[in-house]
C-alpha cells in the first residue's frame, strides 16, 4: 500500500509505514536543527554582502565576542522562529531582486541578556551615583539604543560611551543648574 493512501485515510498503517514516517520526521528535525544552528553563526550573517559593513564594524567593536544572534533574536523558541522568519523574508527579497537593507528594530536588540544588572530600580540611588540606567528611563519608552546608538555598527562610535551631550538632549534645563 502506498504511504500517501494511508495518510489520506484509505488504508491501515503498517509497521513499515510508521517506520518510514518516523525516519522522515527524524531527518526533518535534524535538518531543521542543523539549519537553525548554522544560520545563527555570526560568520553566516557576514556572508551576505548586504551585511558586510555591519559585520566588519561588529568585528571592531567591544561586542565582537557576542554573536549577532544573541543580540538580534529574542530569547526562546518564539524568538528563534521570529528571527528565522525575518531572515527568510530578507533572503526571498534578495533572490527576487529587491533591494534589501537589513535594519534591526531597536526594541528587538537584547542588551538585557548580558546587561540586566544595569537597570537600577532605585532612581534616587542611581541619581546620587550619576548612573542614568534607571527604571524611569525605560518606563518612559527609552531603550538602550536611545543613548547607545551606533555602539556596535558604527566604526566611529562603537567603542565609546555616551557623553554629557547625550543627556543634555533631554535634560538641558536640569543640567544647567
Amino acid at each position: 500500500m502506498n504511504i500517501l493512501k494511508m495518510l489520506q485515510g484509505k488504508g491501515q498503517p503498517t509497521g513499515r509505514h510508521l517506520l518510514m514516517l518516523a525516519g522522515i520526521t527524524v531527518v526533518l528535525l535534524l535538518t531543521t536543527t542543523w539549519s537553525v544552528a548554522y544560520t545563527s553563526r555570526s560568520a553566516f550573517c557576514g556572508s551576505c554582502h548586504e551585511m558586510s559593513s555591519m559585520y566588519q564594524s561588529w568585528q571592531l567593536s567591544a561586542h565582537k565576542n557576542v554573536a549577532c544572534y544573541d543580540c538580534h533574536a529574542e530569547p526562546g523558541i518564539q524568538g528563534t522562529v521570529k528571527a528565522k522568519a525575518k531572515g527568510l523574508k530578507e533572503l526571498y527579497l534578495h533572490v527576487a531582486g529587491a533591494q534589501v537593507t537589513p535594519k534591526a528594530d531597536e526594541r528587538s536588540i537584547n542588551c538585557y541578556n548580558c546587561h540586566q544588572e544595569k537597570v537600577k530600580m532605585n532612581t534616587d540611588k542611581a541619581f546620587t551615583a550619576k548612573d542614568p540606567h534607571t527604571a524611569k528611563h525605560f518606563s518612559n519608552g527609552m531603550t538602550c539604543v536611545t543613548c547607545h546608538s551606533g555602539l556596535v555598527h558604527n566604526i566611529q562610535t562603537n567603542n565609546s560611551i555616551p557623553t554629557r551631550d547625550s543627556c543634555e538632549s533631554c535634560h538641558l534645563d536640569a543640567m544647567r543648574k
